[in-house]
């Protein structure tokens, strides 16, 4: 009897168990526990991910991959852990270390064991291998082909293979087909999938005479990231959603909203006057942009010189152009984070709905990749949902090639957009040919359209993987008077023979400053601005004001410098002003010099650098600006610089033989497009192009790596054999580690570390956030070994709070911000 009532007990206890419902998350709510299904969740996760991809014709490869993601949360032993976690939460604790139970393995096994077979057919092969790393990377990337692996372990097999009892993938299959979806369903889904992923494919290999087989094999790491974007964005959502108990707002910008954005402006640049000969042609601009914006998306450039007003010409032709074809959002980037809030302030000026206006930029804390601590400002920032977006450069590639699956969910946001890209001149050169690609993947075959803005194109179309221009490639035309009116500068190359020292230069600017108002001098280091600035403050007249412009400084620094200086330093004033600055200044800096001093760079940075001189014809004369070349100067690891300040010089060559050539013009359009030839034709940028980074000592290419796809065979059991983990964790867009450090520029920072420290803080992480996020323009990035130099020194507070670093009050200066130590210890420093 005892016996019996045991086996009874025990039959009944495993029936409970089996009939249990399994669950993905848990969550309080007004002091009460919610529970979320695998069920509740995958279902959701598949109706986000599915919408995410309707505008692009991958609805249900979309909605497969939301349903399946978490195919391996289906195990008892999944719920009891966020069972434990959630109970240790609650009691203080931390819980058991998140992701100590694996559930990605078994939905890459599945999708290839069921549909990756020797009878499958080729689309099906592919289909499922899309799947099968979507489904596996959207908590983080692993690597189908580690380039360094020498047993060269397939990252698909490695998940196959691996132990069944680990993973209880029987008990996975089970459960899944019990209380989500059973093999009919899935099958179904499948099958709209490949026709899916067949319709794309067949669409990017129909385009082989303007996409080459090398372009076609990096789409296919493309098509993946955004499959993976989709299942990103699914699974977050719908988290993020659960977790706080409320549906997020998703705010659908239809044809009516366009033409009420378009209304509100053209009311307001009504009254825009066209009285000047200026005037004048920033109106031709703006009216040839509307024209231009009832033409088909594809990839446009729009060549205006600095100051012709291009980025309300371009906003004009964006809300044009999203409400003739009804595109999901307008997303503008800038180059730099300097100019991003100049950028953004001018923007909300001319658009209705400017709170609609999202500005995301980087952070003193980095987003966060945990799916369970998002609210709705983050949920916001990792969607790009807004109908407007204004981002930087850096954010860009971020979503197109890096590894935080934070930035990659943003990529389904691109799509069905109109993408403005100002200064496009200053995309990193490593970036050109995967840029080049990716821009034609989203205009090609995602319904985005894209503007390229510059006063200097870079020659994408000349590249080995080169652009996809549209036909009528630029939005506006400058010829004649229109063109001549922006002929504001004379630039006097004095590059031919042996240079300047530095003590030439601070001489030759302190006798220049005599005759003139104001002068900019840009360097290319920061180091040389340090030092010029260091000379010249015992050079300069009697009533001449000194200035340094460098990211040495932090944000509100240099903005109350920019204060200071003013938008025409020294016009129809009883002040002379000179500012020393780096290359932060020449791109979409709202001021206006006298004179410019360039130090030999590249002819899209002499450009950008004339075009802070006599900016709006402000002083009613041509002026001049001066290109120079410093003696010995100490460009370290910048090869970049070196290249372009060497194809520069071949060009300048070329001019000083025959000038007529390029109508007497430094600047023309054909002296720039012979300077962008050599360039790009030159073999370090070749090279550069293939984005080569070395790891454990062995040299290896990010652009081979995501293009390693092939045909079947004996030794590649796989189509698809990309090292995405390590070329995505290599992917940056600066090659320094740079870390942010928050300086003590004014009192405000010290009140801000005051509420940091306090018991409220300690009690509440809201408010310790919003101490840190106030404390955003008070920070400098640096180099590991500036880092290491202060730390060395004691100059560095880490203690104050968890991962922030405070620079001691000593070891920054009023006027140039982060200070060396060899600056700090100088006899010119302490003259000063």
């Amino acid at each position: 009897m005892w016996y019996d009532n045991n086996i009874k007990k025990i039959m009944e206890e495993s029936m409970e168990m089996e009939n249990r419902e399994l669950l993905a998350h848990i969550t309080q709510i007004d002091g009460l526990q919610i529970d979320q299904s695998v069920e509740q969740h995958s279902f959701k996760a598949a109706q986000y991910a599915g919408e995410a991809l309707k505008k692009v014709k991958l609805y249900h490869i979309g909605y497969l991959g939301g349903l399946m993601h978490d195919f391996g949360k289906c195990r008892i032993l999944f719920t009891e852990y966020i069972e434990e976690r959630y109970q240790q939460e609650q009691n203080g604790g931390s819980g058991r270390a998140r992701g100590s139970v694996n559930h990605t393995f078994a939905a890459v096994r599945y999708i290839l064991e069921r549909y990756h077979t020797d009878t499958a057919s080729e689309t099906e092969k592919i289909t499922s291998e899309i799947l099968a790393v979507a489904m596996g990377c959207h908590h983080g990337f692993f690597d189908i082909q580690d380039p360094l692996d020498e047993k060269k372990v397939n990252g698909f097999l490695h998940r196959i293979k691996c132990d069944e009892k680990e993973i209880d993938y029987q008990e996975v299959k089970e459960n899944f087909f019990k209380q989500v979806a059973d093999e009919q369903q899935l099958d179904a889904l499948f099958q709209k999938s490949c026709q899916e992923i067949n319709a794309f494919l067949t669409a990017m290999h129909g385009e082989r005479e303007i996409c080459s087989p090398r372009s076609i094999r990096l789409m296919h790491s493309y098509l993946v990231r955004l499959v993976l974007a989709a299942i990103i964005e699914g699974d977050r959502r719908d988290t993020a959603e659960f977790m706080s108990g409320r549906m997020f707002e998703q705010i659908q910008a239809d044809r009516g909203f366009w033409l009420n954005q378009c209304a509100y402006m053209e009311e307001r640049i009504k009254g825009f006057s066209k009285d000047s000969p200026i005037n004048k042609a920033r109106a031709y601009i703006s009216d040839e942009c509307k024209k231009a914006a009832a033409e088909k998306g594809g990839i446009y450039r729009l060549t205006v010189p600095t100051g012709g007003g291009k980025t309300l010409a371009s906003l004009r032709y964006a809300l044009n152009h999203a409400a003739a074809f009804e595109k999901e959002r307008v997303i503008f980037i800038i180059p730099l984070l300097s100019v991003l809030d100049q950028n953004s302030r001018e923007l909300r000026k001319y658009i209705k709905d400017s709170h609609l206006l999202l500005e995301h930029h980087s952070n003193v804390i980095n987003t966060c990749d945990d799916e369970d601590e998002l609210d709705k400002n983050d949920l916001l920032m990792e969607t790009w949902n807004a109908p407007f977006i204004v981002s930087t450069m850096v954010q860009l590639l971020n979503i197109l090639f890096s590894h935080r699956t934070s930035a990659v969910r943003r990529m389904k946001s691109l799509c069905d957009s109109v993408i403005i890209i100002d200064e496009v001149q200053s995309l990193p050169l490593k970036f050109t040919e995967l840029f080049t690609t990716a821009i034609n993947f989203l205009a090609d075959f995602c319904g985005s359209t894209v503007i390229l803005c510059s006063a200097t194109q870079p020659a994408f179309d000349k590249v080995r993987l080169p652009i996809h221009l549209a036909d009528k490639t630029d939005l506006v035309k400058l010829e004649g008077e229109a063109a001549e009116v922006f002929k504001r500068v004379n630039l006097v190359d004095k590059t031919d023979g042996p240079g300047m020292s530095l003590n030439d230069l601070a001489e030759f600017t302190a006798e220049n400053i005599e005759q003139k108002d104001s002068i900019l001098v840009i360097c290319n280091t920061k180091k040389t601005a340090r030092m010029l600035f260091q000379k010249l403050k015992l050079l300069i007249p009697d009533g001449c004001q000194l200035y340094h412009l460098s990211t040495s400084m932090c944000k509100k620094h240099r903005t109350d410098v920019l204060d200071k200086i003013g938008k025409t330093p020294g016009l129809n004033e009883d002040r002379k002003v000179i500012c020393i600055a780096t290359q932060l200044v020449e791109a979409g800096m709202d001021f206006s010099f006298e004179s410019v001093i360039r130090i030999w760079a590249g002819i899209d940075s002499i450009v950008q650098a004339v075009g802070r001189c006599n900016r709006n014809n402000d002083w009613q004369h041509i002026c001049d600006a001066f290109l120079v070349k410093l003696q010995a100067e100490s460009l370290g690891p910048l090869k970049d610089i070196q290249t372009a300040q060497t194809c520069c010089g071949k060009a300048l060559y070329r001019f000083r033989k025959d000038p007529g050539a390029f109508d007497g013009d430094i600047l023309s359009k054909e002296l720039i497009e012979l300077y962008y030839k050599r360039f790009f034709d030159d073999r370090y940028s070749k090279r550069q192009f293939k984005y080569p980074i070395t790891i454990e000592g062995s040299e290896q290419f990010i652009r081979t790596m995501l293009m390693d796809i092939g045909p079947i065979d004996s030794e590649h059991p796989f189509y698809f054999r990309q090292a995405f983990k390590t070329a995505a964790k290599n992917c940056k867009v600066f090659d320094d580690d740079k870390t942010d450090i928050v300086v003590r520029y004014d009192d405000k920072v010290d009140e801000y570390i005051a509420n940091l420290c306090s018991k409220k803080a300690k009690r509440n992480y809201g408010y310790a956030r919003k101490q840190l996020d106030a404390m955003k323009p008070y920070t400098v990035g640096l180099f590991p070994y500036e880092l290491d130099e202060l730390r060395k020194n004691g100059r560095l507070d880490e203690d104050i709070f968890e991962g922030v670093i405070f620079l001691d009050k000593t070891a920054y200066d009023e006027s140039i911000g982060v200070c060396p130590d060899e600056y700090v210890q100088s006899d010119d420093f302490l003259s000063m």
